[in-house]
């Protein structure tokens, strides 16, 4: 017998699925049925108001135990795209802040995470791309985004990195990416994250973290051109 989630085409149906609620109407109904069955067989009224005082208090305790909060990788996605990740698809998920970071370090701004997910989605694969909720204020730091008057918003991070909308997930503040990062690549079976973090705060809860290297392709940037270990890019990524 499957488990619930192994039917799923896309994420939404995979989570929803390990948080299925219980059908209120059910609930509702027994309690009824309950106190007409004393109520004929025993002829005692009160105990049969009771039965269904106490079995609608019952069910409203499981259904509220039951419902669940949503998950919170489509409760923080503002864009609403995750819900609709194919989970077939091959995906390419992007630690955004920290492949930035790289290229600040390397004198190359902006344009490494950028020719990374240009490179790999017309190498064809889905792009997720990760942020931390500070990456506004990071890019004004590395330079590569002038505040100005302009209100902080995703458009910013499309222009600056060629994303598209349903490419970007700005995590919550004070809510580390990794997290969200990890948690996606569990769910998604043909799936890989291009950072070079290697989350070794999260091995505990995640045992794939530790089984091998496959999930992870580190970014180096070598003789000029931008590689991915263990990846081979069909154009080079020149820098």
């Amino acid at each position: 017998m499957k488990g619930r989630g192994e039917d799923a085409a896309t994420l939404g149906e995979k989570l929803n699925a390990k948080n299925r609620r219980v059908p209120v109407g059910v609930l509702v109904f027994i309690p009824f049925i309950a106190g007409g069955i004393i109520w004929w067989f025993f002829e005692i009224p009160d105990l049969a108001i009771g039965a269904v005082f106490l079995g609608m208090l019952y069910s409203v305790l499981v259904v509220s135990t039951s419902q669940g909060a949503a998950h919170f990788l489509t409760y923080g996605d503002r864009q609403g795209f995750m819900e609709n990740l194919v989970l077939c698809e091959k995906t390419a998920i992007f630690d955004g802040s920290n492949i930035y970071h790289f290229g600040l370090d390397h004198g190359v701004g902006k344009k490494a995470l950028r020719a990374l997910i240009l490179g790999l989605r017309s190498d064809g694969f889905r792009v997720v791309c990760f942020f931390d909720a500070n990456i506004y204020y990071t890019l004004i730091k590395g330079g590569d985004y002038k505040n100005g008057s302009e209100r902080f918003s995703i458009s910013i991070l499309e222009r600056i990195f060629g994303l598209r909308a349903d490419e970007i997930y700005v995590v919550p503040s004070g809510i580390q990416a990794d997290k969200f990062i990890v948690e996606t690549l569990s769910h998604l079976p043909i799936s890989f994250a291009v950072t070079n973090d290697r989350f070794r705060d999260f091995e505990a809860n995640y045992d794939f973290l530790t089984k091998d290297n496959s999930w992870r392709k580190g970014v180096k940037l070598q003789a000029g051109n931008l590689l991915l270990y263990r990846y081979n890019f069909e154009q080079p990524l020149a820098m």
